[in-house]
């Protein structure tokens, strides 16, 4: 029998790929879901989990950073990923395994299925070390590539301004005054930018920092932006993006 926990920021994801895993993969036993990587840390180390099914990007403390901060990897990973093809490389030269989203249960059942015939389940600190390395030259390529109705679309990630969700659709501003539709959720959009210069301000809000001109407080306040447009920040997020603009 298999051990594991899940670790991911929205709920919903955790208790879909439970419910999953009782459909499909009888031999693993879920110990927990937690929805913070501070969380997930402390269970890691209190758990001991043969397997850990990790989300990258959670606020605070993203999938990366809780590997990171485990005195012992002592256990397999699976990250659970909405990155696009180019950054799924970096994941097969590394050799740890991903599930991308939405996870579809056959590729959940081959996932499981190399985790058993693994003869060692040691995740070696030189196999982080080789997929945070090709993470960070996929993110120097300094464009994303967006996927619409009409094709693809090739974007500088500094010419974006914001990102807006509309349910599980996401509008893209840029600074040309131009804007992507994607039938994506921010979520989703943000592990594809995947760049230190944005903050999720709110719920449906993603910015790029570096067209921020004003926080203007309030009832959890707004942001005013290089062009004029305002971006609501939720009380929840707030202490986070004073933390960022001090930085800048």
């Amino acid at each position: 029998m298999i051990t594991a926990i899940l670790i991911d920021d929205e709920k919903h994801c955790n208790q879909t790929l439970e419910i999953e895993i009782g459909k499909h993969c009888p031999d693993v036993k879920i110990l927990g879901s937690y929805t913070s990587g501070k969380e997930g840390l402390a269970a890691i180390n209190s758990l001991q989990p043969n397997l850990v099914f990790l989300d990258i990007e959670m606020p605070w403390m993203n999938g990366f950073e809780v590997l990171q901060k485990v005195a012992h990897l002592n256990f397999d990973v699976i990250f659970i990923t909405a990155y696009d093809t180019y950054a799924i490389k970096a994941f097969r030269f590394s050799a740890i395994d991903y599930l991308l989203k939405p996870i579809q249960h056959q590729l959940l059942v081959n996932a499981i299925e190399k985790v058993k015939k693994k003869n060692n389940h040691n995740l070696p600190y030189e196999q982080l070390d080789t997929l945070l390395h090709n993470m960070k030259n996929n993110a120097e390529n300094n464009r994303v590539v967006f996927s619409t109705s009409e094709g693809l679309e090739i974007v500088e990630i500094k010419d974006i301004v914001r990102c807006q969700s509309d349910n599980n659709y996401t509008y893209i501003y840029l600074s040309s005054g131009e804007h992507i539709f994607l039938s994506k959720t921010l979520k989703e959009v943000e592990q594809m930018i995947q760049s230190s210069t944005f903050i999720r301000v709110h719920q449906s809000h993603l910015v790029n920092i570096n067209f921020i001109k004003r926080f203007v407080k309030g009832d959890g306040g707004y942001l005013l932006l290089k062009d004029d447009k305002q971006v609501s920040v939720s009380k929840s997020r707030r202490e986070q993006l004073m933390h960022r603009i001090g930085k800048m």
